[in-house]
């Protein structure tokens, strides 16, 4: 660990092993963190937790350094040499030793605050600014937003899924380059890492089970007891699994549903970035065993409603193997999010860091894992191989198409505004990041941090939608439910309870 300060000008500061930072405007001192001699990278003796350190290692990727800065905002100096991000903000510099072709390098920034933002080195094309003293050897640059927010009125004591908040943590992060990550099937990655870490099963969704991940898939003796009466089914969301969504579900209502549906209740684990929601949709119908009929209840979170919603425009009718009788649409994108353009998926991803930092909750390492995985394709420009989460645009294909998919079953919504809530954890995190949280993160929308608050239950031009307002429980903006958390808020399980009788 190096400490060094800085002034305020637009001297480089050195922080010696070929990484260099400029950060004009700020004053406050830094300490670089760097692996512990002979640990692995990814081992650096840096602010981290072990569900962070597992999710870099389940995505090949090693923690090269850490730089944490204790800083606040100064005059400019002369002649106006600030540095400005892609957004125009005010921006640091930071230059890390080039590792060749075969390594991507990322930076992943903490604020402050706890808002998480990803950075890609800037094109080779971009002018570059002044000389600046570094080490031998080729560079990569990143513009970092360096605007620090309030110094916390409240002690830095919580410790979050990157470990204390209160510093800005700059994390460079460094990632093996292989083929079919920059190839022109540029799903191939993710879909690859999918199938590894999150393969399609259908699973058992028990009290004793629910909130563990090593379910086995139904066996044939268990497909046919489920055509025997009403099944429940659990449609989990974008970067997650089935017991990382609803492993928040009290235990007690689970055991009443499991009682409701008399064991007939189960989960869908399938592909949410390389797969569109339509292809999850006809792979839950393929493993159908064939003389099998399922009358289906579901409930389904974020982009799984959109897995719901292909169900429904293939259940009915004349040789349909599934009837949806009703489902709950828990913070489900059924008009998109603006989130998922392509221009604007990389504030997605943001968002979703942002939830994990702040509120913590579940098994989080899954949903980080997902974020990674998700961040390499999209720096490598392979947008396109994210159909999973392009799906979710509001003028997409996907959604032009998917259309009438509700037209059959009853439907209920869930939704909700975010806003920290007023607790003890809730206190702290007004007082540390009120105002950046809600401008630079929500930019006073009503969303619950992903999803567009209205858009989950209403939808113009699609059957069944409007969902009538007394189907619909919206969280106001007091009650702190995030994207994230919806299934660890009593309103969720009054309501769940209340809507799902078998």
């Amino acid at each position: 660990m190096d400490r060094f300060d800085l002034d305020g000008g637009t001297r480089p500061v050195d922080l010696g092993t070929g990484y260099v930072l400029r950060a004009p405007g700020l004053t406050g001192t830094g300490e670089v963190f760097t692996p512990r001699p002979g640990a692995p990278v990814s081992r650096a003796a840096a602010p981290a937790t072990p569900e962070l350190e597992a999710a870099f290692a389940s995505t090949d990727v090693e923690e090269a350094a850490t730089i944490a800065l204790d800083v606040r905002a100064t005059a400019p100096p002369p002649g106006g040499a600030i540095l400005r991000s892609a957004t125009g903000e005010s921006a640091l510099e930071l230059e890390v030793p080039d590792l060749g072709p075969h390594r991507g390098q990322l930076v992943l920034s903490i604020g402050e605050d706890g808002v998480a933002t990803w950075h890609f080195p800037v094109p080779e094309t971009e002018a570059a600014p002044a000389p600046t003293t570094r080490g031998a050897g080729a560079t990569r640059r990143f513009l970092i937003p360096s605007d620090p927010v309030p110094p916390p009125t409240a002690p830095a004591t919580h410790r979050g899924f990157v470990g204390a908040i209160g510093r800005k943590l700059l994390k460079v992060l460094v990632y093996p380059i292989t083929d079919d990550l920059i190839g022109a099937a540029g799903n191939a990655f993710a879909a690859r890492w999918e199938a590894r870490h999150r393969p399609y099963r259908v699973r058992r969704f028990a009290p004793d089970s629910y909130a563990v991940p090593d379910v086995p898939e139904l066996t044939p003796e268990d497909w046919a007891r489920l055509g025997e009466g009403p099944v429940l089914v659990f449609i989990h969301g974008t970067f997650s699994t089935s017991h990382g969504a609803f492993g928040d579900l009290p235990p007690d209502l689970v055991t009443e549903l499991d009682r409701r549906y008399q064991g007939r209740v189960i989960a869908f684990d399938n592909h949410t970035l390389s797969r569109d929601p339509g292809h999850n949709a006809e792979t839950f119908l393929a493993a159908i065993p064939a003389g099998v009929r399922l009358r289906l209840d579901v409930v389904c979170h974020s982009r799984g409603g959109l897995v719901a919603r292909g169900l429904a425009a293939r259940a009915g009718g004349d040789g349909a193997v599934v009837e949806l009788r009703r489902g709950v649409f828990v913070g489900v994108p059924n008009a998109g999010t603006a989130l998922a353009d392509p221009d604007h998926m990389v504030h997605m991803i943001d968002r979703y860091t942002t939830a994990v930092v702040l509120l913590p909750t579940g098994p989080v390492t899954e949903i980080m894992e997902g974020v990674i995985t998700a961040v390499k394709v999209i720096g490598h420009g392979v947008v396109g191989g994210l159909p999973g989460l392009s799906a979710m645009r509001p003028d997409g294909e996907f959604l032009r198409r998917l259309g009438g998919g509700t037209a059959t079953g009853d439907w209920y919504a869930i939704t909700a505004d975010y806003e920290p809530p007023a607790s003890s954890f809730g206190r702290l995190v007004r007082a540390m990041a009120a105002d950046s949280v809600l401008d630079r993160v929500f930019r006073n929308a009503a969303n619950d941090l992903v999803v567009p608050t209205m858009g989950v239950f209403e939808a113009d031009g699609v059957a069944g939608f409007p969902i009538p307002e007394d189907r619909v429980v919206r969280f106001d903006a007091s009650a702190g439910v995030t994207h994230t958390t919806y299934f660890s808020a009593p309103g969720t399980v009054r309501a769940l309870d209340n809507w799902l009788r078998a």
